[in-house]
C-alpha cells in the first residue's frame, strides 16, 4: 500500500504562527515554503522560522521563490509545487503572503485536487500589509482553521497545454509545424487514430486543437503569406501559469518551440505530398 505525505504549500508574509502552527496541528509531513525573490524582504524572524524547521527532524522543508506581489509568477510557483506533488496530500495555506499570493493559492486549488486552508488571526493581528519590513511578526498568533470551498476550473487538456507551451516564444508557427512537433512528441489526438493522409491529419488537428484553444481565446490563427501561422495569445500564456504543467510541457515552454520543428526539416511523408500546405 503506498503510504502518502502530507504536503503544506505556503507563502512567507511577515508572520510566523500561521504557517507553523497548522504544520503540527494538521500533521504535515513536509512543506513547500515560498519566498519572496527580493531578500529585502525577507525579514529577520522569517529566516530564524526557516532555520527552526529545517532543524526539525520530523517535517521536510523545500523553499521556493516567487514574486509575490506579481499574480502570475505566485500562481505559477504554487500550481508547480502541487502538481510536483500530486501523489500526496497537498494542502494550501492561503493565509499568509501577500493578497495576491492568497488569490494565487486558491487559483492553485481550483485546478487541482489540493485542498485550500485559511488560519484566522488571533486578536491584536492585521492582515494590512506594512510598509516595511517588520521586526515582529504581523499576527502574533494562529487562531481556528478554516477549510474553503473549491470550484474547479476547467483548462486545457494536457495535449493542448503541451502544444502551447511549444508555442510559447515563437511568432506563430505553421500547421504542418504543430503536426510535425505533435507525431515527434506522440501527442494522444496524433497517434491513437487509424488516419495516415495530410488531410485526416489536418483534421485531427483542427478538432482537438486548433478549434477548441480558438474558441477560448488561447490561440489565434492568422494567413501570413501562403500559409495559416497559430499565435499564442496572452490568455494562453495565463493558462500555462495557472494549470499544473506536465514535464514535457514544461520542456517545451522553456525551449521556447524547438529549432529543429521551425526550419522547415520535415520529413519524407510531409514533403512528398504536393498538398501539405494549411487548407
Amino acid at each position: 500500500m503506498e503510504v502518502t505525505d502530507r504536503v503544506h504549500v505556503v507563502a512567507q508574509g511577515w508572520e510566523v504562527a500561521r504557517i507553523v502552527e497548522p504544520l503540527y496541528e494538521l500533521k504535515a509531513d513536509k512543506v513547500v515554503l515560498i519566498r519572496p525573490e527580493n531578500s529585502e524582504l525577507i525579514a529577520e524572524f522569517e529566516d530564524e522560522m526557516l532555520a527552526d524547521l529545517e532543524a526539525t527532524e520530523r517535517i521536510e522543508v523545500e523553499t521556493r521563490t516567487a514574486s509575490l506581489y506579481d499574480l502570475d509568477s505566485a500562481l505559477q510557483v504554487f500550481t508547480q509545487a502541487v502538481k510536483d506533488h500530486e501523489g500526496d496530500d497537498v494542502f494550501i495555506n492561503v493565509s499568509t503572503g501577500s493578497k495576491i499570493a492568497g488569490i494565487a493559492g486558491m487559483m492553485a486549488a481550483q485546478t487541482s485536487e489540493a485542498t485550500p486552508f485559511y488560519v484566522r488571526p488571533t486578536l491584536g493581528g492585521s492582515d494590512d500589509i506594512a510598509l516595511e519590513t517588520p521586526d515582529e511578526p504581523l499576527i502574533p498568533g494562529a487562531g481556528g482553521i478554516a477549510e474553503l470551498p473549491v470550484f474547479e476550473l476547467q483548462g486545457p487538456s494536457s495535449e493542448q497545454l503541451q502544444i502551447l507551451g511549444f508555442l510559447h516564444g515563437t511568432d506563430g508557427v505553421t500547421k504542418k509545424e504543430l503536426i510535425r512537433y505533435a507525431e515527434d512528441q506522440e501527442l494522444p489526438f496524433i497517434v491513437n487514430t487509424n488516419s495516415k493522409s495530410d488531410e485526416g491529419r489536418y483534421r485531427l488537428l483542427e478538432s482537438h486543437i486548433i478549434t477548441p484553444l480558438t474558441e477560448n481565446e488561447y490561440v489565434s490563427v492568422e494567413k501570413v503569406g501562403r500559409e495559416k501561422q497559430v499565435f499564442l495569445e496572452q490568455r494562453g500564456v495565463d493558462a500555462l501559469a495557472a494549470f499544473p504543467l506536465e514535464s514535457e510541457t514544461l520542456e517545451a515552454v522553456e525551449s521556447g518551440g524547438d529549432e529543429n520543428y521551425l526550419k522547415g526539416n520535415y520529413s519524407e511523408a510531409f514533403t512528398d505530398s504536393g498538398h501539405f500546405d494549411s487548407p
